[in-house]
């Protein structure tokens, strides 16, 4: 019984002593799950972390993602606590289309908020800086043509 009651005593004060991660650790966790999520092509776990009213926003901006899109790489580049419950986070991708062989670079501002109940969600995000057609932006991308590089051929008869 002594250790019984020993035991829950240990329990019951130790419990103090383990806190919560800091809301920074929970905001930067969170943007890296959404953007490694949808690097991968896991968009349905990546639009879980997107605010309900930024949810179909969020998926329209990545329709072409796997397809005319593929990216290569998503990296936290940046972040910064706003308020209390409001961070921001830069994310630099890198990506090519997929008829071009060119390595695209695209540097993106999101912006997050603690809504307690579902944890940190993305509320909105914008292209701050590098290539534009991340987000399915118009672009016109110009076809060129291959010429004949042989040289012309002699035909010498006898």
């Amino acid at each position: 019984m002594r250790t019984l009651i020993g035991l829950l005593a240990a329990a019951w004060f130790c419990q103090g002593c383990i806190s919560p991660p800091p809301p920074s650790e929970l905001a930067t966790d969170a943007a890296r799950d959404l953007n490694l999520a949808a690097r991968f092509g896991q968009m349905g776990a990546a639009a879980a972390h997107a605010a309900e009213g930024e949810r179909a926003e969020f998926l329209k901006r990545r329709a072409e993602w796997g397809g005319n899109v593929r990216i290569l790489d998503t990296e936290l580049a940046g972040f910064e606590m706003t308020e209390a419950d409001k961070a921001k986070v830069y994310v630099s991708i890198s990506w090519l289309r997929q008829n071009e062989l060119s390595v695209r670079n695209t540097r993106v501002e999101q912006h997050w908020r603690d809504n307690r109940v579902g944890g940190w969600q993305l509320i909105r995000e914008k292209r701050v800086d590098g290539d534009i057609g991340l987000f399915g932006e118009r672009v016109h991308v110009a076809q060129v043509q291959a010429k004949d590089v042989h040289f012309p051929t002699k035909i010498i008869s006898e």
